[in-house]
C-alpha cells in the first residue's frame, strides 16, 4: 500500500470532517406540528368544502386514512373557515375540487394531483391542502394517493 504525503492526509481528514458536519445538519422531512404522529392510529380531520365529496375527493381521502390507519372525519364550512382551521392544525386536511391555482396555495402546502378539474374550456390539477411546514405528513399523504396508480 503506497504511503500518502502528510499534506493529502490533512485534506482527506478535513474533507471527511467537513462532510460529516454538513451532513449532521440535515434533517429529514419533519412535522413541526406533529401531525402524522397526531393522526397515526387516530381520527383524520378533513375540511370538506362541499356538502358531501366526490368520488375524486373521498377516493383520495379514504386511501389516506387507510395508509395512517386512521377513522376520517369530515366536517363542512366555508373556505375562510375551513383554511383557517387548517392553519391552526383543528382540521388535517381539506378536500373538495380544489384546483392547484387556489388562491390559498401561499398558505397552505399542497398535495400531488388527486385528478383533474375542468374550468370552463380550461382544465387543471385537482389537490388535496394540508397545513403549511408539515413535510413529512405531506410526503404520507402523496404516497397514499399514489399508491393505486403507481
Amino acid at each position: 500500500m503506497p504511503k500518502r504525503s502528510l499534506s493529502f492526509q490533512i485534506v482527506w481528514l478535513l474533507t471527511t470532517a467537513l462532510t460529516v458536519f454538513l451532513l449532521s445538519g440535515c434533517k429529514v422531512p419533519d412535522d413541526p406540528e406533529g401531525t402524522t404522529k397526531e393522526v397515526i392510529g387516530g381520527v383524520l380531520k378533513v375540511g370538506a368544502l362541499t356538502q358531501t365529496l366526490d368520488d375524486v375527493d373521498a377516493d383520495a381521502v379514504a386511501l389516506i386514512a387507510e395508509a395512517l390507519q386512521a377513522e376520517p372525519e369530515l366536517a363542512t364550512a366555508d373556505p375562510h373557515t375551513l383554511f383557517a382551521q387548517l392553519e391552526d392544525g383543528k382540521i388535517h386536511l381539506v378536500a373538495g375540487r380544489i384546483p392547484a391555482n387556489t388562491p390559498f396555495a401561499a398558505d397552505v402546502a399542497l398535495t400531488d394531483p388527486v385528478g383533474h378539474l375542468v374550468l370552463g374550456e380550461d382544465s387543471e390539477d385537482r389537490v388535496l391542502a394540508i397545513r403549511k411546514g408539515e413535510n413529512s405528513f405531506l410526503i404520507v399523504v402523496n404516497r397514499a394517493i399514489r399508491g393505486p396508480m403507481e
